[in-house]
């Protein structure tokens, strides 16, 4: 999709120097010109904005993996033998107490 909005940016602007010297006047090819500046700028920021929005995605994406899989390894410590196993255990499996 941001590959597909720069290039019809770049579409946009070749239509417009086209369509300016097809006017044939000079005004008309400011205008024209002035135009599909523009709109290619447009597309442009839309492209660069979906690209900055789609990398911020990974990212939190990533974040997310890493964060659950801490939570997976968070422990508990034993009050009776002080030994450390994952919260998930239902009693100790050094000493054997319920917590």
């Amino acid at each position: 999709m941001v590959s597909a909005l720069f290039f019809i940016g770049i579409i946009v602007l070749v239509i417009s120097v086209i369509t300016g010297f097809l006017t044939g006047t000079f005004f008309g090819f400011i205008v024209a010109l002035l135009s599909g500046i523009v709109s290619g700028m447009i597309f442009f920021a839309l492209s660069h904005i979906l690209n900055n929005q789609q990398s911020i995605l990974f990212k939190l994406h990533q974040l997310e993996e890493i964060h659950k899989k801490q939570m997976k390894q968070e422990k508990k410590k034993c009050s009776n033998c002080k030994y450390e196993y994952e919260s998930d255990l239902g009693s100790c499996p050094y000493c054997g107490r319920r917590e």
